[in-house]
């Protein structure tokens, strides 16, 4: 009846957990041990999952007893379940119930249900880890050790005991496993808050380990399969932010003990050879990479601390020694396996896991010896303590070789058609995703190395540094026996190292990348004309590919002569192979119209060449500058220095290969009118304006002043002609190239948007935007653009204009007037030259009528984004004269949504971009409020009698909501200026009123055009809340005055939907809106407010309260957002004192006369504190027409000493 036993089990267990004040401690501790005697004698007669139950059933007992139980009484069962594991019979019973009780007392998803307060689960754990895992855990290692001795010394022997160890489903690596996992509790208050509360979303990772990086089933479901996931997936699975934990001091003997560390290491070979798992567990093995992996990352100031005997860092050079010398003996096995064998994954991926926890690990740890006054590098220091640091990062970088060399192999052969039909891509296989995060770790050297490198070349003045010395109390310097080493020659000799692999790993990375150039162009020939389609177009691969190309530009630069020379090569042999392909297709043509010109074989091997320079010029972008928007770029020192260092230009490859893109671009742009135009490559074009638009704005006409020295070749190819620099005529040149992309890929959007973005970077650095504008190129082209703008792409019109536009602003007065008018006409033609037509109110329905207008509108929002202090005045005059269309359009389409939704496009572009304080006074101002409010009221009348037709997770709807918030929201950080609320302007009280009127109708708008199932969605919300909290910080005055008791209505609906919400900034801008809501009710009253309003607010103020009251006491809360959230909670105590009282009489409801009589204190104390809180009686004390809220640093202490405790004790699980 095994069955029955487990239901039986099940019943004590419930029966236990429930009445345990009933049944009492003694009696409890006597059934714990008297099931622990039933499975230690029944073991081998139990069915497994009656005896897994059996084992889960004790811990979950021996928990519930712990906090009642002695020290005495816990020592005594941990000691019986020690001796049980190092006797280890089998099943052992000792192990099956020390790794359920690990999950039990551990908490979070795998502890069971007691209904008890989060206190007794946090103690228990505290009391738990403080002596009792060590111990078990020291137990499973010396089974393990046992194990692992057996298994050694009987190799090649049948075991007389059969397969017994597989019926064992927790085994002593298991139960270490658990324990090397473990989260440990912390003293600190912001990690006591943080496990109070459930963490920080803001948080990339906790300081605890994770949860396992496998899949486990939670403590009571007693399955009888493996816990285990298939190999190396569970591991991808995990987080690569989780690090291993902070163990304590008392962990330090045994954790960096090298035998201890070299046993999982060991453990692991020997689980790969028992196949037959005569020794092991099944899943083993993979546990085993588990540890190996959380091992590799140990940190922190406990494990590594100080000794009478070893200082920190002689603690952490010997650590570092045992674990390079292990992860090597790894490193050296996995590099002779076939990493195109999917057996493989598990140990590769777990090696590439070990090697960047351990990287990254010692590389956050700050060393404590002193070198000359300075503190020694962690790279010094592995360098003076660990001989084989330079074989250890060796062998990594022949581990990325290697995994670059399998994925090129696997491009060779024919598996790769498996791989892509499974994987979809040869960069989603487990080789390219272990390479990915070698490149991470190997990434992190390189920057650690190079800031060092700043640090040091700013100090150059300083002493020199020679020898090690011991800083105060270090105890001694790891690495004495080599005394001589020293900041400035380590780093120096691992530059070199680095510079020296570097050339390795890009070889192979270049080859990979040539290799899968070709597959594409194999793949793309296999398909029908339906499938081919230009992935590169949909994709960008600047984009999809950045971290491997950023890895690249990092590997390059450390030897930027080589690196060029190579890419120039490259990239000249594939030039002149393609022009060859060009002049035998053209040979072939001339033969006669019976010429088999265009043969699959040359078509593919155009296609091949075509891609691979697309790939070898993302290289040189990325090699030659760094992105970057908001701030100019610098030509890269290392680039500058190596250019400058060449003797003549010709032999400068930072220079040529600038150039060899130019002479690219203009191959590929040969005339439309040629035979050959259509075997050009969007792609390729596309990409080669991209490394334009990337490399032109940091070397063209380069500012010599922010350079302590330039290359000579550099100014002389790209300066100004002030400077003797060729800058200008490349740059007309280019200005060729942008027309003749025109012209030629007129159909390609992708190509044209590219040209156009490439525009607007230039127009963002003066220094060439000034001598384009100069250039009779421009207007020409500009000409080009402006007559034949129907012959391109609706969808790039827009940014067109707005290029144009940003450029001329660069240009004389005369120049640019003339110009503005160009572009003005063009808008002007597509909107109030359709609008006037006396036919338009007949044709306006017509799909070519609302293209024209439409474009029209892009048009002119192009234009109005690139308003700058130049252009600003005429872009007010048009938006000015246009005002009357935009009334009429917005009464003529009450129902389409395309042309309301594109005018208040232009509305949040006018407020976003155009200085409202520019206007020359208050009478265009006004003028400007009172527009905008026209076309709100005009807009919202169009909406109206529309809503419930539209769908309401529609993406057109949801983003025209958005558009018309950030438009309001927008308009109110303009006009607003820096002034901290509305109150405190020097402007006329007219020019603050219409604002406040318009902006204030602006809520309105939203919510009569909008239902509160958009305004909730993700999107909406996260903007809408944004508009309320900036509205009542900087015109809660006029909100009060002018907005309905409905819209408020809605506005409190909004903001009770924004207390704990998934949401982070939703969530944190709702309690910054109701801490300064709340200060003016508190401060200034509701007396003048309408009945209407003031119930809104009591109800409001209630609703409040009870939501944020069980969020902040029951609910898993964001601990960064614990403040403002109590904060809020406070200053509506404040306001409605005693129905947050009543609140907190509801949780004492049902709750024990002696927990009540806790959460009676608590409560008392802070009601105490608040008293005492020197920031809460200033705030009360305050007045004024918009009072400032409480501070709430200074509620900090009293507030979390209340929260913590209290959910100490209502939190139940």
């Amino acid at each position: 009846m095994p069955t029955a036993k487990f239901f039986a089990l099940r019943g004590i267990k419930e029966s236990l957990v429930n009445g345990y004040a009933v049944i009492g401690l003694s009696e409890t501790i006597a059934l714990r041990d008297e099931l622990y005697q039933l499975a230690v004698s029944a073991s081998r007669q139990l069915e497994s999952f009656v005896l897994d139950s059996l084992c889960w059933v004790i811990a979950v007992i021996t928990k519930r007893a712990w906090i009642d139980s002695c020290e005495e009484q816990r020592a005594a069962f941990t000691r019986t379940l020690c001796e049980d594991i190092m006797i280890h019979s089998t099943p052992c019973i000792g192990l099956i119930t020390a790794t359920y009780l690990m999950d039990e007392i551990s908490g979070g998803s795998k502890c069971s249900e007691f209904n008890l307060p989060w206190e007794f689960h946090y103690m228990c754990k505290a009391s738990f880890e403080k002596t009792h895992l060590l111990f078990l855990f020291e137990a499973a290692l010396k089974v393990m050790h046992q194990q692992l001795q057996r298994s050694l010394t009987r190799q090649g022997t049948s075991p007389s005991g059969g397969h017994t160890i597989a019926y064992e489903r927790r085994s002593a690596l298991h139960a270490a496993e658990r324990a090397l996992n473990w989260a440990f509790t912390s003293p600190d208050a912001n990690k006591l808050a943080d496990s109070s509360f459930g963490g920080s979303m803001g948080a990339a990772a906790t300081d605890g380990a994770n949860d396992g990086a496998h899949g486990r089933a939670r403590a009571g479901d007693l399955d009888d399969g493996d816990d285990y996931e298939a190999p190396g997936q569970a591991i991808l699975d995990s987080d690569l932010q989780n690090r291993t934990p902070l163990f304590p001091s008392e962990w330090q003997t045994l954790l960096l003990d090298s035998s201890v560390l070299e046993l999982f290491f060991s453990i692991y070979e020997a689980t790969v050879s028992d196949q037959m798992h005569a020794y092991f567990s099944p899943g083993s093995s993979h546990i085993a990479l588990q540890c190996m992996i959380q091992i590799s990352g140990l940190r922190g100031k406990g494990i590594f601390a100080q000794t009478a005997t070893k200082s920190t860092d002689s603690l952490r050079a010997e650590y570092a020694n045992t674990i390079m010398q292990n992860q090597l003996r790894v490193l050296r096995h996995v590099c002779t396996m076939d990493f195109t064998n999917e057996a493989s994954e598990d140990l590769v991926v777990a090696t590439t896991q070990m090697i960047r926890r351990f990287i990254e690990a010692q590389l956050d740890e700050q060393p404590v010896t002193m070198v000359a006054g300075e503190r020694l590098h962690t790279l010094a220091l592995l360098a003076a303590g660990v001989p084989e640091t330079f074989d250890y990062f060796g062998e990594v970088s022949k581990f990325i070789c290697l995994l670059l060399r399998a994925a090129s192999g696997i491009l060779r052969s024919e598996d790769h058609h498996d791989i892509d039909e499974e994987f979809g891509d040869m960069d989603n296989y487990f080789v390219m995703q272990a390479f990915d995060e070698l490149a991470s770790a190997w990434t992190s050297i390189i920057n650690e190395i190079r800031e060092w490198g700043y640090l040091a070349e700013a100090s150059l003045e300083g002493p020199a540094k020679t020898g090690i010395s011991a800083g105060a109390g270090s105890g001694g310097a790891a690495g004495d026996a080599d005394a001589q080493m020293d900041n400035h020659k380590v780093l120096k000799s691992f530059t070199q190292f680095l510079t020296s692999t570097a050339y390795m790993i890009r070889s192979e990375y270049i080859q990979l990348r040539m290799l899968a150039c070709e597959d594409s162009a194999k793949e793309s020939s296999s398909r029908n004309d339906a499938q081919s389609i230009d992935h590169g177009l949909l994709a960008k691969d600047y984009i999809v590919y950045e971290d491997q190309l950023q890895f690249f530009a990092l590997l390059a630069r450390l030897d930027i002569r080589t690196s060029m020379d190579r890419l120039y090569e490259s990239l000249c042999s594939r030039c002149s192979a393609l022009q060859s392909e060009f002049s035998r297709l053209e040979n072939a043509m001339s033969n006669g119209p019976g010429a088999d010109a265009s043969d699959e074989t040359t078509q593919r091997s155009i296609d091949i060449l075509h891609e691979q320079i697309h790939w070898i010029v993302l290289l040189m972008g990325y090699t030659l500058a760094d992105s970057g928007n908001s701030e100019r770029v610098l030509i890269p020192a290392s680039v500058s220095e190596s250019s400058a260092v060449n003797h003549d230009i010709e032999h400068d490859y930072v220079v040529q290969g600038i150039m060899s893109i130019l002479k690219t671009l203009q191959f590929e742009l040969m005339s439309p009118s040629s035979i050959l135009a259509a075997y050009g490559s969007p792609l390729l074009v596309e990409t080669l304006f991209w490394t334009l638009r990337r490399i032109v704005p940091v070397y063209f006409m380069v500012d010599m002043s922010d350079y302590r020295q330039m290359s000579p070749h550099i100014v002389s190819a790209f300066g100004t002609p002030a400077d003797g620099g060729n800058g200008v005529a490349l740059i007309e040149s280019i200005l060729e190239f942008v027309r003749r992309a025109f012209d030629l890929w007129t159909g390609e959007e992708d190509v044209l948007q590219m040209c156009v973005d490439m525009l607007l970077a230039f127009s963002r650095r003066s220094s060439i935007a000034r001598p384009i504008t100069q250039s009779i190129k421009f207007s020409s082209l500009m000409l080009y653009f402006t007559s034949n703008i129907a012959r391109f792409p609706v969808s790039i019109h827009g940014s067109m204009v707005e290029a144009l536009a940003s450029l001329c602003s660069h240009s004389s007065s005369e120049d640019h007037e003339r110009a503005f008018l160009e572009l003005k006409s063009l808008i002007l033609m597509n909107i109030a030259q359709v609008v006037r037509d006396p036919a338009f109110g007949q044709h306006r329905d017509k799909s070519q009528i609302i293209g024209r207008l439409l474009d029209g509108l892009d048009m002119l929002d192009g234009i109005v984004a690139s308003a700058n202090f130049t252009n600003m005045h005429m872009i007010f005059d048009l938006l000015f004269e246009i005002q009357p269309f935009f009334e009429q359009m917005l009464s003529i389409y009450p129902r389409d949504q395309e042309v309301p939704c594109k005018i208040v496009q232009i509305v949040e572009s006018a407020a976003r971009y155009c200085d409202i304080s520019s206007l020359p006074d208050n009478e265009h101002m006004v003028r400007f409020s009172l527009n905008v409010r026209s076309m709100l009221q005009k807009y919202q009348q169009s909406q109206e009698g529309t809503m419930s037709a539209r769908p309401d997770t529609d993406m057109d709807t949801l983003s025209r909501i958005t558009t018309l918030t950030l438009a309001i929201s927008h308009l109110v950080r303009n006009e607003m200026g820096f002034a901290p609320n509305e109150l405190e302007r020097s402007i006329s009280r007219e020019m603050s009123d219409s604002f406040g009127e318009t902006e204030v109708y602006g809520l309105y708008c939203i919510h009569t055009t909008a239902t509160d199932t958009q305004l909730t969605t993700p999107t909406v919300m996260r903007v809408y809340m944004q508009l309320l909290s900036e509205l009542v910080q900087f015109r809660l005055p006029s909100l009060i005055r002018w907005l309905p008791a409905s819209t408020w209505q809605a506005a409190m609906s909004m903001l009770l939907a924004g207390i704990d919400n998934d949401i982070y900034d939703v969530e944190q801008r709702t309690y910054e809106t109701i801490n300064k809501l709340g200060a003016y009710i508190k401060v200034v009253g509701v007396q003048g407010i309408s009945p209407e309003v003031q119930q809104i607010f009591q109800q409001s103020i209630q609703l409040f309260l009870s939501k944020l009251f069980s969020a902040l006491l029951f609910s898993p809360f964001d601990s960064q957002l614990v403040e403002p959230a109590g904060t809020a909670l406070v200053m509506l105590g404040l306001i409605d004192s005693e129905y947050m009282r009543n609140c907190f009489q509801n949780i004492l409801q049902g709750k024990s006369a002696s927990i009540a009589e806790r959460l009676t204190a608590i409560y008392s104390n802070f009601n105490h504190g608040l008293e005492s809180c020197e920031a809460v009686q200033l705030f009360l004390r305050s007045s004024g027409p918009i009072p400032e809220p409480i501070d709430s640093i200074s509620l900090r202490q009293p507030l979390f000493e209340f929260l913590v405790s209290a959910r100490a004790v209502i939190r139940v699980k």
